[in-house]
């Protein structure tokens, strides 16, 4: 089965977003959106599941959504949410070398290891609340 995907979504759509997003929004919403992009990425993870991924990458890179990414913090709690709901329904999915990905990365970017590691832990703590009220 041939995978779709539409023109708002690509690797370098996703990295420019991230620049972009990466001052005003952080490290809180740059770590689900790379942690979908590394499960994107896993060739164990079924097509079904990446076209799931693929729509709430292009929700998050598409410059038009419900709350203006312009508005400080407020404006990526939709994107968020997309990338959140997404993740909760791939968790299965997620290995410690994709985590290990999404550190590197990010640490790249960042500069700092020890923001990443508090952001990992508040990950794995809010992916782990979620298994257990299901």
């Amino acid at each position: 089965m041939q995978l779709l995907r539409p023109k708002s979504f690509s690797k370098y759509k996703l990295f420019e977003k991230i620049g972009l997003a990466t001052k005003s929004a952080g490290i809180i919403v740059i770590y689900p959106a790379l942690v979908l992009y590394y499960l994107f990425q896993d060739k164990n993870v079924p097509t079904r599941s990446k076209s799931m991924i693929v729509a709430a990458l292009a929700y998050f890179i598409f410059p038009i959504d419900s709350i203006p990414d312009m508005t400080p913090i407020i404006g990526y709690s939709d994107d968020i949410g997309v990338l959140y709901v997404t993740i909760m329904q791939l968790v299965k999915y997620i290995t410690p070398d994709i985590l290990i990905k999404v550190k590197i990365k990010i640490a790249d970017w960042f500069g700092e290891i020890k923001v990443v590691e508090k952001q990992e832990q508040r990950f794995l703590k809010k992916i782990n609340n979620e298994k257990e009220t299901e």
